[in-house]
């Protein structure tokens, strides 16, 4: 994988990203033998704290015979696709623990010592922690207070405090209240495209409506640069 940052030590922002993967998130999985490397697809199935990674076993009748690849401790590369709420590749390396047959052929592994990221998103954004409001334009309702993530003139990805009972839902149309220094308030509109969650927050990826114009002017304001 070209082009990637490589965190040395498990951040809790890496520990996030990792613990953002569910069962079932499809993975791709780069395995070695002593002649060859290949790239096969599998699926994550859990992990038990930072113990373990547990990995379904490819399947054989795809990729053919892994006996030479998948064995106890033998190393291999996880990648995903962290693409609803960061839009990054993830990818890290772990070993192979122990491997089940039955009642499911199951790979267990070691927890990642460090991750690796590439940003797949083609327009640059500004990371920030800046204090928004949140309102429902239909019935021009306050929502809640939200956390901006990240901002690009065309959305942003929010989070919220699970504790937060007012929240968004998926297509619905919004807007953000923001303040400059000097308390002037400032409103851009957009729509709710998709949510995910960890243990502390909700995370919410908004498609702004406002003209991208306007969007540059107000970083521009707030002295957020994508650039």
């Amino acid at each position: 994988m070209s082009n990637l940052h490589e965190q040395v030590g498990l951040s809790n922002e890496d520990l996030r990203k990792i613990r953002s993967m569910r069962p079932g998130t499809p993975i791709d999985l780069q395995i070695t033998s002593a002649s060859t490397t290949k790239r096969v697809r599998s699926e994550f199935v859990g992990m038990d704290g930072t113990r373990c990674v547990i990995i379904r076993f490819p399947d054989e009748s795809k990729w053919g015979s892994l006996r030479d690849f998948i064995y106890t401790d033998n190393s291999l590369v996880v990648r995903y696709i962290l693409e609803d709420e960061t839009g990054e590749i993830i990818a890290f390396k772990v070993r192979v623990t122990l491997i089940l047959s039955k009642p499911s052929h199951l790979i267990f592994t070691t927890f990642p010592l460090s991750i690796q990221s590439h940003d797949l998103r083609s327009e640059p954004r500004a990371q920030t922690r800046m204090a928004v409001t949140l309102i429902d334009t239909q019935h021009n309702a306050e929502l809640c207070v939200c956390i901006v993530r990240d901002i690009s003139l065309k959305g942003c990805r929010i989070s919220i405090e699970r504790s937060v009972k007012s929240r968004p839902s998926i297509k619905q149309n919004v807007e953000m209240q923001f303040k400059d220094a000097n308390g002037n308030a400032f409103l851009l509109k957009g729509s709710v495209m998709n949510a995910k969650s960890d243990e502390v927050w909700f995370y919410y990826g908004l498609k702004f409506d406002t003209p991208e114009e306007e969007v540059a002017q107000l970083l521009q304001k707030l002295m957020l640069s994508t650039d």
